[in-house]
């Protein structure tokens, strides 16, 4: 008798453990990194709406966090992330470093593609590559930024133009619209920003495009937006390792079904999202410019 209610009582201890902790991972919060090259605010004020929407569709609680762009696979190495949104490189080294799995593409107005730009200062006489030979110039963090340093970098290289050699100087900015203004000002020669960035700043009413000469200017068909380099993959939407799978799956179905018409697309300024795209030219850019995870 004793024993049985000795086993009664064990039995019901362990039915309340684990009730307690499927209502803990029920509630947990589930944390997005969303790179953030214009700053913090800026992020917070685009994908806010984009956390409600996911937040709804997992059925728990979601923050957004915004990352600087040094900040991004350390986030995610660490564990203070569950799932990033950020440029191909961020996404390659999130994979091949620390296993993440790709969920889908971001799809914007121009489409599932963005570029480089280099700009200069209208009147200034730089207008193609060869031109910045000797010149000031300013990009985002050295390897890592993915249209503001890669994609420029690799372009100027296939040139014969060594961004590090060739320039009278390069240095890091912290925020792409800093960049442009730097431009602007005549404080610096030329800088390196991602495609969309001089039409948004333009619509903001910061700058008129007018201002400045858009670098080996590039014509791409079904690209609207001004751009100096090849097009490559949007930012990825990735789950970390840890992620369980049917989470990953929850997760995949809710960004892939995001209405177009939706407040969260709307206010991110998007289109929605598309399954992955192939990361292959990525992939070639950093392995020729040997950047993280192709550095070895």
């Amino acid at each position: 008798m004793l024993l049985l209610k000795r086993k009664t009582i064990f039995t019901v201890i362990t039915i309340c453990i684990s009730l307690l902790s499927l209502n803990s991972f029920s509630s947990s919060e589930i944390r997005i990194g969303v790179l953030a090259p214009r700053g913090e605010l800026k992020a917070l004020t685009q994908w806010s709406e984009f956390g409600k929407y996911m937040e709804n569709k997992l059925g728990q609680p979601v923050k957004i966090v915004p990352l600087a762009p040094p900040d991004v696979v350390k986030a995610a190495s660490n564990g203070n992330v569950d799932f990033v949104l950020s440029h191909p490189a961020h996404t390659l080294a999130l994979i091949e470093n620390h296993h993440a799995t790709t969920i889908a593409t971001l799809n914007k107005d121009s489409g599932p593609q963005f570029s480089g730009v280099i700009i200069a200062k209208s009147g200034s006489g730089i207008e193609k590559a060869s031109d910045l030979r000797g010149k000031k110039v300013m990009s985002l963090e050295f390897n890592k930024a993915a249209g503001a340093y890669i994609f420029q970098t690799y372009h100027l290289k296939q040139q014969g133009i060594d961004v590090h050699k060739d320039f009278a100087s390069l240095k890091e900015g912290k925020k792409q619209d800093d960049l442009v203004l730097a431009v602007r000002a005549g404080v610096i020669d030329a800088a390196f920003i991602r495609s969309g960035l001089l039409e948004a700043m333009e619509k903001e009413g910061k700058i008129k495009i007018s201002d400045f000469i858009i670098v080996d200017k590039q014509t791409t068909p079904g690209f609207s937006l001004l751009h100096s380099t090849a097009l490559y993959p949007e930012w990825y939407f990735s789950a970390i390792s840890s992620v369980a799978k049917n989470m990953l799956e929850k997760a995949k179905s809710a960004v892939l079904d995001l209405p177009e018409n939706s407040q969260a697309a709307k206010k991110a300024k998007i289109k929605g999202f598309v399954l992955p795209l192939p990361l292959d030219q990525m992939k070639a850019a950093l392995k020729s410019l040997k950047i993280s995870p192709y550095n070895s």
